[in-house]
């Protein structure tokens, strides 16, 4: 891919640094542009474990960046739905009658587990008692039925998607979890994280040193800062990381 084959573009919250007609002279031969700001070359921060991200025509998300959350009732998330129990993990709200803890999901050497915390745990048609293993294209129940259903889409990423039953929902109003284990992908195929269909081509995040960066699946593409609160476009996706 050239160069200038993929352009992109940063907003703040007034409307965009630059769109349509040609790009500045002094950004044609790079990739990428961004706003000049302090925080184009982020180094470690404090930064928080959760995220939404809004993508045009793909949908709302929630990340996660941990190796662990618990899933209960709307009583257990915060007032934007995603909390931390005395034990320092998140939970994650789901609108529907279910017990505050009552599931906990967990990662260990990249493999997903399942666990009943307080409440009531089905996969298939057995209850289960303990932890199991979770494998992509699991579906699983909460309660007295709320189904979720659980996938790492992506071949070459170890990330996972959690949708629940489309009669319910999560807390904030997303489509899914989306559960961070080394990258994203956004593009216009189904193994992708997040679909979006207009898209020119695929684009990753991924998580370093406590700083997102995002790229275009491409030879010879480098990863650019993406700062939560400014919204990027390229390759016909737009979308928008903000912070919990």
């Amino acid at each position: 891919m050239r160069e200038t084959a993929t352009a992109f573009f940063v907003f703040d919250r007034r409307g965009p640094v630059h769109r349509g007609g040609s790009i500045p002279s002094n950004q044609a031969n790079g990739s990428m542009m961004t706003l000049p700001t302090a925080n184009d070359s982020p180094g470690p921060t404090a930064s928080p474990r959760s995220w939404l991200l809004w993508v045009d025509g793909g949908g709302g998300f929630l990340l996660l960046d941990q190796p662990r959350f618990l899933l209960g009732g709307p009583a257990s998330g915060g007032s934007n739905g995603v909390a931390v129990d005395d034990d320092g993990q998140t939970v994650v709200a789901v609108q529907a009658d279910l017990r505050r803890r009552e599931a906990e999901l967990s990662r260990h050497s990249g493999r997903y587990v399942l666990a009943p915390r307080d409440g009531r745990v089905q996969m298939g048609p057995q209850r289960i008692h303990e932890s199991a293993f979770l494998r992509s294209d699991d579906r699983f129940q909460l309660g007295s039925g709320v189904a979720f259903h659980f996938d790492v889409p992506h071949p070459l990423s170890g990330s996972a998607r959690l949708r629940v039953d489309r009669r319910t929902r999560f807390r904030p109003h997303v489509d899914a979890v989306l559960w961070l284990d080394d990258t994203l992908v956004l593009g216009p195929t189904d193994d992708c994280h997040v679909r979006v269909s207009h898209a020119e081509g695929p684009l990753v995040m991924m998580r370093r040193q406590d700083a997102w960066q995002v790229k275009p699946v491409a030879a010879g593409e480098s990863w650019r800062a993406l700062t939560p609160g400014r919204r990027l476009e390229g390759l016909g996706i737009s979308f928008l990381l903000e912070s919990l």
